[in-house]
């Protein structure tokens, strides 16, 4: 338990802070999930265009670093290229 008046609003803000973390990182998984379960190409071109200006703006904000956000970028623009091969 905090002992000081500035420790236990930390611990708030940690708690309100951990809970927006996780929801972003939930809707990342998600929509990253999506994009990879599409099949047509169109679709997922049109998946993508809207999800990685969020991708972006995650990794600006530090939600995710920003590395891990440009392999997340590349490894869909990868799998949509594929697709539209096919």
């Amino acid at each position: 338990m905090p002992v000081t008046k500035s420790a236990t609003k930390e611990a708030r803000k940690t708690k309100k802070k951990h809970l927006r973390m996780v929801s972003f990182k939930t809707r990342l998984k998600t929509l990253n999930k999506k994009i990879l379960s599409s099949k047509k190409a169109d679709e997922a071109k049109k998946l993508l265009d809207s999800f990685l200006p969020e991708i972006q703006r995650y990794a600006l904000k530090n939600v995710i670093h920003k590395n891990k956000a440009s392999r997340m970028i590349s490894k869909l623009q990868k799998y949509v290229n594929s697709l539209s091969k096919k």
